[in-house]
């Protein structure tokens, strides 16, 4: 047919009946692969893209058609149980005590040299493997840290050693000061305190 022309009724129903005829036909591996190939690596342009957007704009699903979907997937599972049950078992690891059991473990290698004194409503900070800071728990809590791999310990041991630092120069001009303090270092990477005993009375 040229450009314009039009198919006549006649023509009209031998298409009809021909694509009816292939409904339901499955393709070959052949010719499954060959379409593959074809259509590999293929994208679409942002102006094709933009024009199937428009023509979906606005496009609702009629409740019969949600029905017939929501009916023909009654019953049915993606994955079997048998297939559930392998995943679960390859991929468990104890549980949560177990995980607390290991967790534990790990921190015991820790050593616990205390830096400040233990307060109301504090939590314990690892600067490193030896050295402890207490610190309130909501500005512990406020950096996700972790002492294994060293993900975000230079923020938090940053925001520790400062929170030492407020406490020391805090507590000193109370007149309540610890036995011996070293003084904490520019850059905030290096905290050592020789030991601590009680406040002595004015």
């Amino acid at each position: 047919m040229r450009g314009g022309s039009h198919f006549t009724d006649e023509q009209k129903a031998k298409i009809s009946a021909a694509l009816k005829a292939k409904l339901g036909h499955p393709q070959s591996p052949e010719t499954r692969a060959k379409i593959a190939a074809v259509n590999k690596g293929k994208k679409f342009s942002p102006e094709t893209r933009a024009k199937i957007s428009a023509a979906k704009e606005g496009h609702t699903v009629s409740p019969e058609t949600r029905a017939k979907v929501s009916a023909a997937k009654v019953g049915r599972t993606v994955v079997s149980l048998e297939a559930r049950k392998k995943i679960s078992a390859k991929l468990w690891n104890g549980g949560s005590q177990a995980s607390n059991r290991r967790a534990k473990a790990k921190r015991r290698t820790l050593g616990f040299v205390l830096l400040n004194k233990l307060f109301p409503g504090c939590e314990g900070h690892h600067v490193d493997k030896e050295q402890v800071i207490y610190m309130p728990k909501e500005l512990h809590r406020s950096v996700y840290h972790r002492q294994s791999d060293g993900r975000g310990m230079a923020k938090i041991n940053a925001i520790a050693y400062n929170f030492l630092k407020q406490e020391v120069e805090r507590t000193g001009s109370e007149g309540s000061v610890t036995s011996a303090v070293c003084a904490i270092s520019t850059s905030m990477s290096c905290v050592r305190v020789l030991g601590s005993t009680t406040a002595t009375q004015p």
